[in-house]
């Protein structure tokens, strides 16, 4: 078809009689050539008139639609960011990665390792002995503890760590991030230093401080972390130190000589340091625990002034979450050197033992009657309420011991020993419901916990990510509530995006909401929504104990325990362990 009966479709007609000297000079002899998709032949035409470079011998070529080095639209996520579903992450090379072997074995664990040298990983804790040469005490303390296989981040994790490199490693709550750390550290430590085998000593040489350091945000994490180092500790003279607000002046001391591991919360840390009761220029080996916490607004400062004192040059850092939010991922690309990244399933996820459901409430008003609601008829036992505030937890646990349950509370305006206690009792089963605030629970494995309840909606997606990790641990299943009220709706959406990905029952309406303003993770998670106190939507306390009275047949109700339960199921102090006990819920059968 010639250029000017294409000019022609417009509408507007050209009379070729009268332009007949003009039209000849478009006009081809010979055979036409092949004509394109088009219509339009290939002949010559005048450079000013090659608009679309459809003459021979043009260089240019028609653009190409294909991305090069970009996955399909298939493997994004909105969740993911520029990242990618994990499946079809396999699919993209990775500098270091050793052939199909190590692929497939990433493929099955859904793991994703990005970085330069990456080790295989180890299906078998036999496998990381042959090829790094496991202790046979390491190995016989795993089976002692019926560790017979490692979880998908300990497959991968450990053998990164062992070579030596720096490591940024993300997976889901109850997944052995703990061990993950905690196994390579002995494996590298070797023996402790009061050991005569090691060649230091051997060499005569003097070493000061500790060798290894775990932070996390809280005490009773640490606490958790250190009866995980003691599993594994067994058969050695290890010194491992607990830095708490209570350990003693000569615990500290201790720590400036043959001590191996310390574990503390960055403001205890900085605190022994500035009082010269601990040196951290002989660290080797750094963990940051629940680092998107750690790296965060709250604790930001604190951990990097502890990563400034730790000075030795053989410094290994690696850090540990089940999220890891852009401003945190940001710090961790500037502290650690030539890492490893690994995520094990998507990255900001929840667990895929957990059953979530998101409950509209309306009101305050509604949020307490849906709560009273579960508990009445068949809730998931033992359960952890969160609430957003120590306040609300406060009110929440008062309101709720009326309710005839045994109820208690975790937050941080209960003294160190308190705090113990609870949990404790958790452990032992003379709890079933705790109400709890995000921060003190973070990280915590009560053992057995089946069912969470977001009482207080929570801000972003990664608080509630670690709130529902507390159930569906170790390969468990849970059950997640979340409840809601119109002043949560600003918060609403991507939290909602995230359930639906787990093909969980939600409201067809919250995946429709409009995009709130964008803010920082910090102003997101700073700014707590306005609520009527638990107390005020009640209705007070009026008229409660004269009904509470009547209930019992008209007994005196028994004096209220301060720490949560009534006073004949107070335990004592001197009965419980300061480490806390590690045992699974005997509750419940």
């Amino acid at each position: 078809m010639e250029a000017f009966a294409l000019l022609s479709r417009g509408g507007a007609r050209f009379n070729k009689d009268r332009f007949r000297d003009q039209v000849r000079l478009f006009e081809t002899t010979g055979e036409a050539s092949t004509s394109s998709d088009t219509g339009i032949g290939a002949a010559s035409l005048p450079t000013e008139l090659d608009f679309f470079k459809y003459a021979s011998g043009s260089d240019t070529k028609p653009r190409s639609t294909k991305s090069k080095g970009k996955l399909p639209a298939a493997a994004t996520s909105p969740l993911l960011g520029s990242s990618m579903l994990l499946e079809d992450a396999m699919s993209v090379d990775e500098e270091g990665s050793s052939g199909d072997e190590s692929s497939t074995g990433r493929s099955i664990h859904r793991i994703a390792a990005t970085g330069s040298r990456i080790p295989e990983p180890a299906g078998d804790f036999e496998i990381l002995s042959q090829r790094y040469g496991l202790s046979q005490l390491l190995l016989d303390n795993l089976a002692s503890n019926e560790l017979s296989h490692p979880t998908a981040i300990q497959c991968q994790a450990v053998p990164i760590l062992l070579e030596k490199r720096d490591l940024a490693g993300i997976s889901p709550t109850g997944t052995g991030k703990t061990l993950a750390y905690v196994l390579p550290m002995f494996a590298l430590l070797g023996s402790p230093l009061t050991s005569k085998d090691r060649p230091e000593a051997q060499q005569g040489t003097k070493e000061h401080g500790p060798r290894a350091l775990i932070v996390c945000p809280t005490r009773e994490l640490a606490g958790q972390i250190y009866n995980e180092c003691m599993k594994l500790a067994q058969g050695r003279k290890w010194n491992i130190l607990l830095f708490s607000k209570g350990a003693s002046s000569s615990e500290q001391k201790k720590a400036m000589g043959k001590v191996d591991i310390v574990i503390g919360t960055p403001l205890r840390i900085l605190a022994a340091i500035r009082e010269e009761a601990i040196r951290l220029d002989n660290v080797r080996y750094l963990v940051l625990d629940e680092a998107d916490n750690l790296l965060d607004t709250d604790f930001g400062k604190q951990t990097e002034e502890v990563l400034e004192s730790c000075t030795h040059p053989d410094l290994q850092k690696c850090i540990f979450s089940a999220t890891l939010p852009q401003v945190a991922e940001r710090v961790a690309k500037r502290v650690l050197v030539d890492p490893v990244r690994v995520v094990v399933g998507v990255k900001d996820s929840a667990s895929l033992n957990v059953a979530q459901t998101l409950t509209y409430c309306g009101t305050e008003v509604g949020k307490l009657f849906a709560l009273r609601q579960l508990l009445a008829t068949s809730p998931p036992l033992p359960m952890l309420i969160f609430v957003q505030s120590k306040e609300r937890a406060k009110q929440l646990y008062q309101e709720l011991l009326y309710d005839n349950l045994t109820v208690d509370q975790l937050h941080s305006d209960m003294t160190s020993k308190q705090r113990i206690e609870s949990v404790a009792r958790m452990r032992r089963g003379e709890t079933w419901v705790m109400v709890c605030t995000e921060v003190m629970a973070r990280g915590m494995d009560f053992g057995g916990i089946k069912g969470v309840v977001n009482y207080d909606f929570p801000t972003t997606v990664q608080g509630y990510v670690h709130r529902i990790g507390r159930t569906g641990r170790a390969g468990r299943t849970g059950v997640a509530v979340t409840y809601f009220t119109d002043a949560d709706v600003p918060f609403l959406r991507p939290i909602a995006q995230m359930i639906n990905q787990t093909h969980a029952q939600i409201p067809e309406w919250t995946l429709k909401l409009n995009k709130a303003r964008k803010m920082k993770s910090d102003e997101k998670r700073r700014r707590k929504v306005k609520r009527d106190s638990v107390t005020k939507v009640a209705g007070g306390l009026v008229g409660r104990r004269d009904a509470l009275r009547r209930r019992h047949g008209g007994k005196k109700e028994k004096k209220l325990s301060p720490r949560g339960g009534r006073n004949g199921a107070r335990t004592s102090s001197s009965a419980i362990d300061a480490s806390g006990d590690d045992g699974e819920w005997s509750g419940l059968s």
